[in-house]
């Protein structure tokens, strides 16, 4: 028998020996190069199999933090979340926006306490998410977890979650937390007619909602009434495609005395993210009273004028 003749019957009973395995191991590499082929031409798929991202926006697959931003916005969580871990609370209020100072904190360092020691100890840790990202500012969910490890506990953990939002401020990047975003200044959004002068100042905004600050003036010597909690739908919000309706004027009366300038809020459930340019707000009953009481309704016999008076935000 020749040389070839037995490397051919070497293989033939190799064959009928392991013929079965080797069809399976074939087949196996098979699936694994077929699976790998696909996941390399539809990317989409591949970012999903990888592991945990903080950088990959959760609402948007083209909003991920842009890579030269990443390391520093991390630090800084990084930085506020030991800061009030450790209870080193003038570092940590530092590192909160001005705007996020003033409005969720009252611009007072013990309120900022307070929150500090509802939330950290030194069996805490953490990890973020991040959510959307609007120009340059990025929102985060921030997560607040017992530290198992540290604790050696096995009976679950506890877990808080808010919304933060990253900004960068002077060349230094700052923290809004507890759902608050920022607020937004309006130059000469005014709007007049014969009983009233309105002037919108600016805009507290929230990742759920926006609360505008209105300045109301009468010009009138009568009561000028711009909600009595009676109609849901007093004060609205234009956001192009639908009408939201003011959230605090339910249980609220919006009354401006004669001749006076009186400063209102007017708070709207909107998301932050949610790519809609408000274009007015619009009061829809106001009513002139010659002489104003709690009694009294739009409907009521005493009501001088009823109608309706919009300002136009753009």
């Amino acid at each position: 028998m020749n040389s070839n003749s037995k490397v051919t019957m070497a293989f033939r009973n190799f064959i009928k020996k392991h013929g079965l395995k080797v069809l399976i191991v074939f087949l196996v590499w098979l699936v694994l190069f077929i699976i790998n082929q696909y996941l390399k031409n539809n990317p989409e798929i591949e970012q999903a199999t990888n592991s945990y991202n903080p950088d990959r926006a959760v609402m948007d697959d083209n909003g991920d933090v842009p890579t030269r931003y990443r390391s520093d916005i991390k630090q800084t969580i990084d930085n506020f979340f030991n800061y009030c871990k450790n209870e080193d609370y003038d570092k940590a209020f530092n590192l909160i926006s001005d705007d996020c100072k003033r409005y969720i904190y009252s611009d007072n360092i013990e309120n900022f306490k307070t929150y500090v020691r509802s939330k950290y100890n030194s069996n805490k840790t953490y990890y973020i998410q991040n959510y959307s990202n609007v120009k340059d500012i990025y929102i985060y969910d921030y997560y607040i977890i017992d530290d198992v490890e540290a604790t050696g506990a096995t009976d679950g953990y506890s877990e808080s979650r808010e919304k933060i939002a990253i900004s960068k401020v002077n060349d230094e990047y700052k923290i809004s937390n507890q759902g608050y975003v920022g607020s937004y200044e309006y130059n000469n959004v005014t709007a007049e007619d014969e009983n009233m002068k309105v002037r919108v100042t600016s805009k507290e905004m929230s990742y759920q909602k926006e609360g505008y600050n209105i300045t109301i003036t009468n010009k009138t010597d009568k009561y000028i009434l711009i909600s009595d909690g009676t109609y849901t739908d007093a004060v609205t919000l234009n956001i192009g495609d639908q009408l939201r309706n003011a959230t605090n004027t339910s249980n609220a009366t919006m009354v401006v005395e004669p001749n006076t300038t009186k400063e209102l809020i007017f708070i709207f459930d909107k998301f932050f993210d949610d790519g809609k340019n408000p274009t007015e707000i619009n009061f829809n009953d106001v009513c002139i009273f010659e002489n104003y009481n709690t009694s009294l309704t739009p409907e009521s016999e005493e009501n001088q004028k009823l109608y309706s008076f919009n300002i136009k935000l753009r």
